[in-house]
């Protein structure tokens, strides 16, 4: 009986009011617990929790990201300064308040989403995931999304948000940074990576809609709304014969 109580005990504590001495921290813990979908990095933050980790706790969840080259980037795992399933929502929630102000025809035209092989299993974290999760937000929202079926090259993004005449695309990866990373980057509708003021913005929108929506977590809208396109062939098309317009050398082998 003593045993089983001690168990109670212990799971109460991630649901009772935290008292950690940082009202700052506290409600940040209260959000997570509370918004975070994804067990994995729930667990990890309910761990820290346990353990009295308040410092560690506070690293991750006390600040959040803000764009670098055109992107936000990070290393994979729970916390609002790193790159998971709940920032990526965040982050695509913006990116739509900020996008429906600054385009009218923005549910007409949409937008793109790839990704590359990155991931990581302690956070169940992968790219993959977190592009569907990005088109998930947007179809909820009735916006069009054009998302890659498959990985593929960074280029294929921008390329794509020109031929299709999308607002805007998103490719999550992190580039050349090392493997624990990952990143969300970000084109406008004329192909080229965001510069200020659009970056300043849309930071200012994701903090403005930091609690997940009705539906964005419905990552089964990317296999069920018919709003949801496979640009894959197509642009995988245009792109090797526009590539062959500009290719003045071929090997004869």
């Amino acid at each position: 009986m003593a045993e089983n109580a001690e168990g109670d005990l212990n799971s109460n504590l991630l649901h009772a009011p935290y008292r950690t001495g940082d009202p700052q921290l506290d409600t940040a813990i209260a959000q997570w617990l509370r918004w975070d979908k994804n067990p994995k990095t729930k667990e990890q933050i309910e761990n820290l929790l346990r353990n009295g980790m308040n410092k560690e706790l506070r690293d991750r969840l006390c600040c959040r990201m803000t764009f670098g080259t055109a992107g936000l980037r990070s290393a994979m795992g729970a916390g609002f300064c790193y790159i998971n399933d709940l920032t990526v929502i965040q982050s695509t929630q913006g990116m739509y308040k900020y996008l429906e102000r600054c385009f009218s025809d923005f549910k007409q035209r949409g937008f793109v989403v790839g990704y590359d092989t990155r991931g990581q299993v302690t956070s169940s974290c992968s790219s993959q995931r977190l592009a569907k999760l990005t088109a998930a937000v947007l179809l909820a929202k009735d916006v069009p999304v054009y998302l890659f079926s498959r990985y593929v090259p960074t280029p294929f993004v921008p390329y794509a948000v020109q031929e299709l005449k999308a607002v805007a695309g998103v490719m999550i990866t992190a580039s050349h940074n090392r493997k624990e990373d990952n990143g969300y980057k970000v084109y406008w509708e004329t192909g080229a990576q965001i510069t200020s003021p659009h970056d300043k913005e849309i930071l200012k929108c994701i903090e403005e809609c930091v609690e997940p929506w009705n539906g964005s977590w419905n990552d089964n809208l990317v296999d069920t709304s018919p709003l949801k396109k496979d640009p894959l062939q197509d642009i995988c098309k245009r792109y090797m014969e526009d590539l062959k317009k500009i290719c003045f050398y071929s090997c004869p082998c």
